[in-house]
């Protein structure tokens, strides 16, 4: 009985073998999102990286053919169209009802995109200060620090022995003079003599508080409203607020059975428009599309926060069967304990996203 056992274990291998190697051109099918499959006539991507280097390690040929959704490839599958589909498909239950799957080469699920309150504070800052640059009052406090330090630079010189005798060291001792006398009300200097030159360093002292409040006030408001309306750390934070999701998607899924309010967007890009624009309070889609999205564009004031929810692991798809998967196995782990697919992946979600 052992025998025959092991005979036949000989022959589906020599049968699998003999396959692989007389069939030079497999069917690929790619589907899914970006980064794992990126839009554009030619493929590329995180999972199209992956498998070109498996192909190549074993000497494998292949055609592309490109499917619009994961479900539509998945369909090929199970009738026989494609040997194997790239891209992110996720290993569920359903789907391990029609088609196998290779080991999982990425591990995600869904997290949550908020507005970047620290790059929200440092935008409405830079915009108080070029409204600040416009206003006629900066213009004159401006004016007048050229004009006192002047005044107070020739002054000190002609009456002071003290004072430095080098012309930019002068200039520099009059500036601080000036400037700390504004920022604090206080100096050494002891200002001009005569009532005009106190009256004179009274009205400095007053714009400079008047500049100063105006600094603080705009600081604190960018800081208290930012803290205000970014309070959303995690998924129960979701209550009561308005996301965006990707239509058709496991978020979308996921937020109706949650009852949360939602705006349905076509993609990654337009849910991020809904969410700067304030019509919406967080983006929640898949973790690597996330991560990808906000890697890439780091300008952007945004935020991914929270732990990883609804966890799913991504797979190469083949018809239940299939001679690929043994070797497809084989050169995944391979690829895995040298790293090269965390190599990959960081190229597409940063070293930080990647595990």
């Amino acid at each position: 009985m052992k025998i025959k056992t092991l005979c036949a274990a000989l022959a589906v291998l020599f049968f699998t073998t003999s396959l692989l190697a007389d069939q030079q051109n497999f069917r690929v099918g790619i589907a899914g999102q970006a980064p794992f499959i990126n839009p554009g006539s030619v493929p590329t991507g995180a999972a199209v990286d992956i498998w070109e280097k498996i192909a190549a390690e074993n000497g494998w040929g292949f055609a592309y053919t490109r499917f619009e959704t994961i479900e539509n490839a998945l369909q090929a599958i199970t009738e026989g169209s494609i040997d194997i589909l790239v891209g992110n498909a996720p290993i569920t239950k359903n789907n391990l009802a029609r088609v196998e799957f290779s080991q999982p080469f990425f591990r995600s699920g869904l997290q949550i995109l908020i507005a970047d309150s620290q790059k929200t504070i440092r935008s409405r800052l830079l915009s108080d200060i070029k409204d600040l640059v416009k206003l006629e009052i900066f213009w004159i406090i401006l004016a007048g620090i050229f004009i006192l330090s002047t005044a107070v630079y020739f002054f000190e010189k002609k009456h002071n022995p003290d004072f430095p005798k080098g012309r930019k060291e002068g200039i520099a001792e009059a500036l601080y003079y000036v400037v700390t006398l504004a920022l604090t009300g206080k100096s050494v200097y002891k200002g001009f003599p005569g009532v005009l030159g106190r009256m004179v360093l009274l009205l400095w002292v007053l714009l400079g508080m008047i500049s100063v409040a105006y600094v603080t006030s705009s600081i604190t408001s960018a800081m208290t409203v930012e803290k205000l309306s970014n309070s959303i750390e995690n998924m129960k934070d979701l209550q009561y607020k308005t996301v965006s999701v990707i239509a058709d998607s496991p978020a979308e899924d996921f937020v109706k059975k949650e009852g949360i309010d939602e705006i349905p967007s076509a993609d990654i890009e337009a849910a991020v428009k809904e969410l700067l624009a304030k019509r919406a309070d967080a983006v929640v889609a898949e973790a690597a599309l996330l991560q990808s999205f906000d890697f890439n564009n780091p300008r952007l004031p945004l935020r991914v926060v929270g732990r990883v929810f609804q966890a799913e692991t991504y797979g190469f798809a083949m018809p239940i069967g299939s001679p690929l998967r043994m070797p497809l196995n084989r050169q995944l782990v391979k690829m895995q304990e040298s790293r090269e697919i965390h190599t990959i992946l960081a190229g597409y979600f940063g070293q930080a996203n990647v595990q």
